[in-house]
Formats: structure tokens, sequence, C-alpha cells
């Protein structure tokens, strides 16, 4: 069980520190991180009064980390497994909000910093000289790729 320490109705200023301004917050408790989703979350901001859509994109603040740095995104499945890995040590979790547009970086990075991958169609003879491809022998041994 948990709580949530929701910050609502406000945006985020970037300059010269990340910092929450010109909202509200609501205290959510008995919150089950087993039962927990992004769909609850729309459901308690629909009680408050915020029609979804428009999109309203969900932020948690690593306990102990500054709004500049401890900012991870709340959209998915797997973002809310991210965040029940604090949840043991830390029984209130902080939350922010965006309206409509977000600001930040936190929904287009990866929360396992996965590098990124170029997919690009090869034609017949295409292949880079440094492509480590097996030499498969036909009936009289001479290799198909040269």
């Amino acid at each position: 069980m948990f709580t949530i320490k929701l910050h609502h109705g406000g945006n985020f200023m970037k300059l010269p520190n990340t910092r929450y301004v010109k909202g509200e917050v609501r205290y959510i408790d008995l919150l089950d991180i087993d039962e927990f989703s992004v769909h609850e979350l729309d459901a308690m901001m629909l009680k408050l009064g915020y029609s979804v859509p428009p999109v309203i994109y969900y932020h948690f603040r690593i306990p102990h980390e500054d709004l500049d740095f401890g900012l991870r995104a709340l959209g998915n499945d797997n973002d809310v497994l991210n965040l029940a890995q604090y949840i043991r040590d830390n029984k209130v979790i902080e939350l922010y909000t965006e309206h409509g547009q977000t600001n930040l970086l936190t929904y287009f990075m990866s929360p396992k910093g996965k590098q990124k991958v170029i997919i690009k169609e090869l034609c017949d003879g295409d292949l880079p000289k440094e492509a480590n491809v097996p030499q498969v022998p036909t009936k009289d041994k001479t290799p198909i790729i040269d």
C-alpha cells in the first residue's frame, strides 16, 4: 500500500531549476501497487474534475531526487513497474501532471537507457564491409557471398 502526493493543475518551469508552479496538491491514500495502473490515474483525474482526454502526462519523482533529474514518465505498464521498485522503502510517491503537452523529456527517455536502433533496408550486394556474414559453401565448395 502507498500514497500518492498528486500535484495537478500546474506546469513545469525549467529555468533556472525545474519546479512545478500554479498547481494544487491532493493526497490519494491506500493504493495497492499490485492493482495500480495509468487507467486508475485517469479515473482519479476525472474525480478531480479534469476531462480525459485531452492528454494528461503523468510523471513521478524518484524519492530523494530533485525535479531536474528525478522525474520519470508514468504512461504505461512498464512505467508502473519502474515506479513499483520505490514503493517498498517509500510509502509516499510524488506524482506531477501536465495537460495537453509536455515540456519534459521523460516520455522520450527509456528507463533502461537502451541505445537507439537504426533500421535500414539493404539491397543485394549492399552489405557493409564490417558485416560478419557466415560463408556458406555450395556443393562445389565455393562461398555464396564473396
